[in-house]
């Protein structure tokens, strides 16, 4: 039984705090002696998500842990609707192999060692679907090997996984999966592996959720007929199910709605232990606090992916990305939240709103460590050459407002017929995986049994068509002939 959750945190927090205070010491010194009396805006606001330190009534915190009492969270706005916001992060390797990422970056680093491969976890109503076609594209550029299941939505590292190219080792994962530390170590080790994943402000994250996995649809309609609104759905919905909200239920009934994104991560089988459900959650929170090199947020999309850039040594061209998704498009226009609901909803994702308070303030170390005027000045830059990019690509019909929000209407202009990563990015991840999964069997199409391969792991095995082998080898000979750069034309 381990029960060194607390004393752990501590001393990582304080080693980490230590470090970054020597740093931004001379950064304050720096910019106060070089700045103008006219100071930039505030990236990080003091108050952002700041939710408040919530716990059920039952549960006490250690005195002195200090996950509980650093970024103190207060509730969000009750008129605050769910987001998908943008993202930015780039990579560039020199060669088209298999592995080896530059790494440069100003006031950031990669850890040494792990620039060999790059493990993403990703979360349910986080803003994942955008990244992670961002992902495939980076790895079917420099011909990746891939950790994944053919056509699967959620990866399952307990059971058999495609092999990767003969003679390769993985170097590269990316799918849903509930993380398990001890296996994934055995797949992408540690001592090699740049090991990420992103987070969501847990009210944002619940609404999000609560429309996603079907709950808004089902409880919407009253008693006697009439629609409830938002606030009264999500009140009816929580009176329901109290049974199953409190954290320590290990049924998993609820799903990802109540504190999905620490379930995404590990959190159910910390509920197996002896011990408070504090000391549970400090446990949690601890392990993955040395588990994950950097934790993106999506409250701070392209900052976060600029920050992740820059440790990896990426191009900018890499981060580039179409949103597939906008819940806020999709959103009800009666999305206010009384403060009586977002109480409860803070309350009962407790695992949640500490696993955010905790990470947020990490992110705002990474922030401090890097510049805030720096990143501010290279994420606007990302966000104007991301937008003409997706401006080259396409051209979108203003009078088809219904379909903006998932980029079906959008056409391709004669640039973006000839850039192939427009329609990559474009396109639905599963197909994404399907290419991927192809390559890696077949080697690039120079192993003849890869189709006999392919059948041990589905039986969706029709082969890519020409077209399609013409988009992804066509992507790959500009990869190789001028790196990601796009060639304007």
């Amino acid at each position: 039984m381990r029960i060194m959750g607390v004393g752990r945190l501590d001393r990582l927090l304080s080693l980490v705090v230590l470090i970054v205070c020597f740093g931004t010491f001379f950064h304050l010194i720096t910019s106060y002696l070089s700045e103008s009396s006219g100071d930039p805006p505030v990236l990080i606001s003091k108050d952002i998500i700041s939710l408040e330190n919530r716990h059920l009534p039952d549960q006490q915190h250690h005195p002195g842990s200090r996950i509980n009492v650093i970024a103190p969270l207060q509730p969000q706005s009750a008129t605050e609707s769910p987001t998908t916001e943008s993202i930015p992060s780039d990579e560039t390797t020199e060669e088209s192999g298999l592995q080896g990422f530059k790494i440069v970056g100003e006031g950031l680093q990669v850890p040494k060692g792990k620039d060999d491969s790059f493990l993403f976890i990703k979360t349910h109503k986080c803003g994942t679907s955008t990244l992670v076609n961002m992902f495939y594209l980076f790895g079917l550029r420099r011909r990746l090997n891939f950790v994944t299941q053919p056509w699967s939505r959620q990866l399952d590292v307990d059971k058999p996984l495609l092999p990767p190219r003969p003679g390769g080792d993985y170097n590269f994962q990316i799918a849903h999966v509930r993380f398990k530390p001890e296996r994934q170590h055995e797949i992408l080790p540690k001592f090699r592996t740049f090991y990420t994943t992103i987070i969501r402000s847990p009210i944002k994250h619940f609404n999000s959720a609560f429309a996603y996995f079907g709950a808004d649809k089902k409880y919407r309609q009253g008693t006697d007929g009439e629609f409830l609104s938002l606030d009264e759905t999500i009140s009816k919905w929580l009176d329901d199910n109290k049974a199953g909200l409190e954290p320590n239920n290990t049924s998993c009934s609820l799903g990802n709605i109540v504190n999905g994104i620490s379930k995404d991560l590990g959190f159910n089988k910390y509920l197996q232990r002896d011990g408070t459900l504090q000391e549970k959650i400090d446990d949690f929170i601890a392990d993955l606090a040395q588990e994950f090199d950097f934790v993106l947020l999506t409250d701070y999309f392209d900052e976060s992916l600029v920050l992740l850039k820059e440790q990896m040594g990426w191009e900018v061209e890499d981060i580039f990305f179409m949103k597939r998704f906008s819940t806020a498009d999709r959103s009800r226009k009666d999305s206010e939240l009384s403060q009586k609901t977002a109480d409860l909803i803070l309350k009962y994702n407790i695992v949640d709103v500490q696993l955010y308070n905790f990470f947020h303030q990490m992110f705002k170390m990474k922030v401090l460590a890097f510049g805030e005027k720096l990143l501010q000045e290279k994420t606007a830059e990302f966000r104007r050459l991301r937008t003409e990019f997706e401006s080259s690509c396409f051209i979108k019909p203003e009078d088809d407002l219904k379909n903006q929000s998932f980029n079906k209407a959008w056409i391709l202009t004669e640039f973006g017929k000839q850039e192939k990563s427009c329609t990559m990015l474009h396109m639905r991840d599963i197909l994404l995986d399907f290419f991927v999964s192809e390559l890696q069997v077949k080697k690039d199409f120079t192993l003849p049994n890869g189709d006999e391969i392919m059948k041990q792991f589905t039986k969706k095995n029709e082969p890519m068509d020409e077209e399609q082998k013409e988009l992804v080898m066509g992507l790959q000979r500009s990869f190789d002939d001028h790196g990601v750069r796009p060639v304007y034309v």
